[in-house]
Protein backbone atom coordinates (compact mmCIF):
# COMPACT_ATOMS: atom_id res chain seq x y z
CA UNK A 1 0.00 0.00 0.00
CA UNK A 2 2.97 2.02 0.65
CA UNK A 3 4.45 2.20 -3.07
CA UNK A 4 0.87 3.08 -3.73
CA UNK A 5 0.56 6.32 -2.12
CA UNK A 6 3.99 7.17 -3.25
CA UNK A 7 2.44 7.46 -7.09
CA UNK A 8 -0.29 9.47 -6.09
CA UNK A 9 1.17 12.27 -4.44
CA UNK A 10 3.28 15.22 -6.32
CA UNK A 11 7.00 14.37 -6.32
CA UNK A 12 10.38 16.60 -6.89
CA UNK A 13 13.28 14.75 -7.43
CA UNK A 14 16.60 17.24 -6.60
CA UNK A 15 19.09 17.38 -9.37
CA UNK A 16 23.05 18.63 -8.53
CA UNK A 17 26.30 18.77 -8.33
CA UNK A 18 29.59 19.47 -6.49
CA UNK A 19 33.17 19.82 -7.27
CA UNK A 20 35.49 16.71 -6.43
CA UNK A 21 38.41 18.47 -4.37
CA UNK A 22 40.55 15.76 -4.53
CA UNK A 23 40.89 15.49 -8.07
CA UNK A 24 40.59 19.03 -8.87
CA UNK A 25 43.43 20.11 -9.14
CA UNK A 26 45.21 17.35 -11.32
CA UNK A 27 42.62 18.71 -14.20
CA UNK A 28 43.52 20.79 -17.08
CA UNK A 29 42.65 24.30 -16.70
CA UNK A 30 40.59 23.58 -19.45
CA UNK A 31 38.60 21.04 -17.50
CA UNK A 32 39.10 23.42 -14.25
CA UNK A 33 36.92 25.99 -16.21
CA UNK A 34 34.11 23.31 -17.78
CA UNK A 35 34.05 21.84 -13.42
CA UNK A 36 33.49 25.66 -12.38
CA UNK A 37 30.76 25.86 -14.99
CA UNK A 38 28.18 23.47 -13.41
CA UNK A 39 25.42 23.82 -11.56
CA UNK A 40 26.11 23.39 -7.62
CA UNK A 41 23.95 22.72 -4.70
CA UNK A 42 20.43 20.94 -5.48
CA UNK A 43 17.68 22.22 -7.92
CA UNK A 44 14.31 20.48 -7.19
CA UNK A 45 12.25 19.67 -10.14
CA UNK A 46 8.61 18.46 -9.86
CA UNK A 47 7.96 14.79 -11.98
CA UNK A 48 5.32 12.50 -12.33
CA UNK A 49 7.02 9.44 -11.41
CA UNK A 50 9.76 7.67 -10.10
CA UNK A 51 10.55 6.68 -13.77
CA UNK A 52 10.55 10.19 -14.69
CA UNK A 53 12.25 11.08 -11.48
CA UNK A 54 15.65 8.54 -12.84
CA UNK A 55 14.94 9.43 -16.30
CA UNK A 56 15.43 13.19 -15.38
CA UNK A 57 18.52 12.40 -13.52
CA UNK A 58 20.32 10.29 -15.91
CA UNK A 59 19.89 13.00 -18.65
CA UNK A 60 21.43 15.85 -16.04
CA UNK A 61 24.45 13.48 -15.59
CA UNK A 62 24.98 13.21 -18.95
CA UNK A 63 24.43 17.11 -20.02
CA UNK A 64 26.40 18.07 -17.62
CA UNK A 65 29.38 15.21 -18.12
CA UNK A 66 29.33 14.49 -14.66
CA UNK A 67 31.13 11.55 -12.81
CA UNK A 68 29.99 9.92 -9.86
CA UNK A 69 31.75 11.16 -7.24
CA UNK A 70 30.74 15.14 -8.37
CA UNK A 71 26.80 14.03 -8.19
CA UNK A 72 24.66 14.42 -5.47
CA UNK A 73 21.27 14.64 -6.58
CA UNK A 74 18.81 12.42 -7.11
CA UNK A 75 16.71 12.30 -3.72
CA UNK A 76 12.90 12.10 -4.55
CA UNK A 77 10.70 13.41 -2.15
CA UNK A 78 6.62 14.65 -1.93
CA UNK A 79 5.01 17.97 -1.33
CA UNK A 80 5.79 17.89 2.07
CA UNK A 81 9.41 17.51 2.12
CA UNK A 82 9.08 13.68 2.93
CA UNK A 83 11.53 10.95 1.59
CA UNK A 84 10.02 8.72 -0.83
CA UNK A 85 13.18 7.42 -2.52
CA UNK A 86 16.84 7.97 -4.14
CA UNK A 87 17.95 7.87 -7.56
CA UNK A 88 21.95 6.96 -7.84
CA UNK A 89 24.14 7.45 -10.19
CA UNK A 90 23.04 4.71 -12.83
CA UNK A 91 19.52 5.59 -12.47
CA UNK A 92 18.41 2.78 -10.03
CA UNK A 93 15.86 3.77 -7.80
CA UNK A 94 16.45 2.88 -3.66
CA UNK A 95 13.75 2.96 -1.22
CA UNK A 96 15.94 4.40 1.83
CA UNK A 97 18.64 6.76 1.40
CA UNK A 98 21.16 4.52 3.84
CA UNK A 99 22.44 1.67 1.68
CA UNK A 100 22.76 -1.45 1.62
CA UNK A 101 18.55 -1.17 0.72
CA UNK A 102 16.11 -2.33 -1.50
CA UNK A 103 15.39 -1.46 -4.98
CA UNK A 104 12.23 0.17 -6.37
CA UNK A 105 11.18 -1.82 -9.71
CA UNK A 106 9.97 0.76 -12.28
Amino acid sequence: MKQIEKFNQTLFVSLGSQIDIERFCQYSLNVQFEELSKPRDFIYYQIKSLKDASELCKRFIKYFNLGSSSWIGGRVIDNENNFIAQISYNGRVWESENYPCKEIEL
